[in-house]
């Protein structure tokens, strides 16, 4: 028997046992169809159960030949772990944004305090304000702006103090030392509590020039309770988009080491001013993010 005739017999068969399995579904369909009609269901229970039997059969085969998944391997998922921390790191992103910031405004980022003080040195160019106080050049464009804003939105300021040389910030620790000693202080705790407020000769932002004391016109004591004033509110509210920082917030105390002052605004530059007003940071902490 060759190929072909092989196949044409073995369609045949099939043919054959096509039409017996038509035949036997025809007569079980009708014996189905009769034994309903007359109220029997039992056949029609059985055909459901062999149904569901079949199609369980058929799912548990499926899932044999299913191939098992592999776990993976554990030192890509700490590969995969480490790049993920490493792409969403905050503080990094922070910190390049940070540097770049300073670089370009290393002179106005100047950071002063008690750690950090002045060289004896230190010089910048001035400019004499209409009032008489002098401020550094670099900010007098931005400070023009700062209060001509403030005056258009119908508040009235005045500035308290701005540039003080070495002897002027001398002669304000004696006189607050002198008048906590009238009040009965000794001279340990009057210098104590004077350095809470005023900071040591060569370690005042004031001796930069870059600095002021803002006050509303007709106010001349800096108290915290200008911190409700409508005035020092608009100063406050928006000093970030004219250069400038409240220097010493009420939340920031521990990390400043100076008590809260809602009068002293200190300039940065525009740029360094919204990045630090975005992250809530004094300039201390901008000076962290930079390593220093």
């Amino acid at each position: 028997m060759n190929v072909k005739s092989f196949f044409l017999a073995l369609g045949k068969k099939i043919k054959r046992v096509f039409k017996k399995i038509r035949r036997f579904f025809k007569r079980y369909i009708r014996l189905l169809v009769r034994h309903t009609k007359a109220g029997d269901y039992s056949v029609l229970m059985y055909t459901i159960f062999a149904l569901a039997a079949i199609i369980l059969v058929v799912v548990l085969f499926v899932n044999l030949l299913k191939p098992d998944k592999k776990e993976p391997k554990k030192e890509n998922t700490a590969t995969h772990t480490n790049a993920v921390t490493e792409t969403v790191n905050p503080n990094l992103e922070l910190s390049k944004e940070a540097k770049a910031i300073y670089e370009k405004n290393k002179a106005t980022l100047i950071l002063v305090n008690k750690d950090n003080p002045l060289p004896e040195d230190y010089s910048f160019e001035q400019h004499t304000l209409n009032s008489g106080f002098v401020i550094d050049e670099q900010a007098y464009i931005d400070l023009y702006r700062f209060t001509k804003a403030c005056n258009d939105a119908d508040f009235h300021y005045n500035i308290i103090s701005a540039y003080r040389d070495r002897e002027t910030q001398q002669g304000i620790i004696d006189r607050n030392i002198q008048e906590l000693m009238d009040k009965g202080l000794s001279e340990e705790e009057a210098r104590a509590k004077t350095y809470e407020t005023v900071q040591m000769v060569g370690c005042s932002e004031h001796e930069t020039g870059l600095s002021l004391d803002l006050s509303d016109e007709d106010i001349f004591t800096l108290t915290e309770d200008l911190e409700t004033n409508p005035t020092i509110k608009w100063f406050t509210d928006n000093c970030y988009n004219y250069g400038f920082i409240l220097r010493y917030p009420k939340d920031k105390v521990e990390v400043t080491g100076i008590n809260y002052e809602p009068w002293h605004f200190r300039y940065v530059g525009e740029e360094a001013a919204i990045f630090m007003h975005e992250h809530n940071l004094t300039l201390e902490e901008f000076h962290q993010l930079l390593g220093n």
